[in-house]
């Protein structure tokens, strides 16, 4: 049986006009070393060495609800 490919999220792009903040992307990393960009928005229309990277987090952050 062949392994199943899975990705994680590991960074996002957003840029900021000044007026709102803008989601353009999602980089994935999959489990076979390989990684993806998820687009958001039209790459044709945003220049993405203007885009401020953030790394993600899987783990919740504050205190649980319950």
């Amino acid at each position: 049986m062949a392994k199943r490919k899975t990705g994680w999220p590991f960074q996002e792009g957003f840029l900021n006009n000044g007026v709102q903040e803008i989601h353009l992307f999602t980089d994935y990393r999959w489990n076979d070393g390989s990684v993806s960009r998820r687009w958001h928005v039209d790459p044709e229309r945003f220049d993405t060495c203007l885009a401020e990277l953030r790394p993600v987090s899987l783990k919740a952050s504050g205190a649980p609800d319950q």
